[in-house]
């Protein structure tokens, strides 16, 4: 039976694009992860996208996620909403920078941890629907946490997960479950190859 991968419900379900088609640059993937969700879940989470969308390619090192850093946020999302870039800019801090001649600070962006864990807990959702949805997830945990890539990191994962990517230089990601049947599992997501982010599922 198909169900909404948030809340259960079977009514007015639509598709969710896992992570959020907003992500990437035109043309889109053809192969993009789609997981059934309710028209009611689906309706919340635009904002959510377009704020984390802001945060994830302000930092990019692909060329993608600098491409939707110019024509996604500044050209449109910036100028259709002054109310989205003043509450960026509160998020602006001076972040230390050691040069080789000298010590200088350079703007950073901080975005808030009880935002982004949300926004990560549901892509983790609806890839957990997708690729195992032989598994009960009614009672399951998440933990959230935001590490610094590197390439000895991915090394790392490549020897133990499963390595997927959708649209290169935009969402890399890597899966492993610790046992059959069980919700028990580990992903990791990288953004635009700039951002990385473990997430832990176990049960209650």
């Amino acid at each position: 039976m198909r169900t909404c991968y948030i809340c259960g419900s079977t009514e007015q379900l639509t598709k969710d694009h896992t992570p959020p088609k907003n992500l990437f640059v035109p043309p889109l993937p053809t192969d993009l992860i789609t997981v059934d969700c309710c028209e009611k879940c689906h309706k919340g989470f635009s904002l959510d996208d377009e704020a984390f969308r802001v945060f994830a390619s302000s930092v990019s090192r692909s060329k993608e996620g600098r491409w939707i850093w110019k024509h996604r946020v500044m050209e449109s999302s910036f100028k259709r909403s002054p109310k989205l870039m003043a509450n960026v800019a509160k998020h602006i801090i001076p972040l230390a920078v050691e040069g080789p001649l000298e010590h200088t600070t350079a703007p950073a962006m901080i975005y808030p941890h009880e935002r982004a864990n949300p926004y990560l807990t549901r892509i983790t959702k609806g890839l957990m629907r997708y690729f195992h949805p032989e598994i009960d997830y009614g009672r399951i945990t998440f933990q959230v946490m935001q590490v610094v890539p590197s390439q000895g990191v991915i090394d790392v994962l490549g020897q133990t997960l499963v390595y997927d990517v959708k649209g290169a230089g935009v969402f890399r990601f890597w899966r492993g479950l610790s046992m059959e049947g069980k919700p028990d599992s580990i992903w990791v997501y990288l953004f635009y190859d700039s951002l990385m982010f473990f997430v832990q599922v176990g049960e209650v």
